[in-house]
């Protein structure tokens, strides 16, 4: 009789005995030469970018010119989103968020669906920004920058809070909204997504 462990790691089994063919494939068309990009990552999340880079077009991909593109399109994207998440380090747990705040779980999913917050998925749970919170409690405006973004992408309102602009004296967004700016910053956000970003 099988146990629920067993049971469980068949799909795991399956996967790691599927990459491991997978990439035994790409080494096998790539050839010791080509293997210097994974060599040199200098993390899983880009060994795993460049590994599927090699994938593209040891595995027959490059075949297909516009797919191949839009495979680099994608994996561009998820580099950006890997560097955005490094950048927003460190993170609060969902937990921690309700401690510093004094308020439940439930509280914090309303705050960020009404966008008071900002929370990165991770897994099945998310991560907030620690750079959001000041003396106990939300930065003030944050919610005003959020909503005047006017998008759903948690990676967008990401990228635009870390991003370093004149209009806020070069700083980053959060730095000038932390700073007191609030009115620069949510007019920031309202043009962010209509100037090319």
């Amino acid at each position: 009789m099988t146990t629920d462990t067993e049971v469980l790691n068949v799909p795991a089994r399956q996967t790691l005995d599927r990459a491991r063919k997978t990439f035994e494939a790409i080494v096998h068309h790539t050839g010791s030469a080509g293997l210097e990009p994974l060599q040199t990552s200098t993390n899983e999340v880009s060994f795993l970018m460049q590994a599927t880079r090699l994938a593209i077009d040891a595995l027959g991909i490059s075949a297909d010119g516009v797919e191949k593109k839009l495979h680099e399109a994608r994996l561009r994207g998820l580099a950006r989103m890997a560097e955005l998440r490094k950048a927003a380090e460190p993170c609060l747990e969902t937990g921690q968020v309700c401690d510093l705040l004094g308020v439940s779980r439930e509280t914090v999913r309303k705050k960020v669906d009404r966008k008071q917050l900002l929370a990165l998925p991770k897994g099945g749970d998310r991560v907030f920004p620690a750079f959001q919170f000041h003396d106990g409690g939300v930065v003030a405006g944050l919610g005003d920058v959020l909503a005047g973004l006017e998008t759903d992408s948690p990676f967008v309102a990401l990228s635009f809070l870390l991003s370093r602009s004149p209009d806020f004296d070069n700083r980053t967004a959060i730095e000038a909204l932390q700073a007191g700016d609030r009115e620069s910053v949510v007019c920031g956000a309202r043009g962010f997504l209509t100037h090319g970003h």
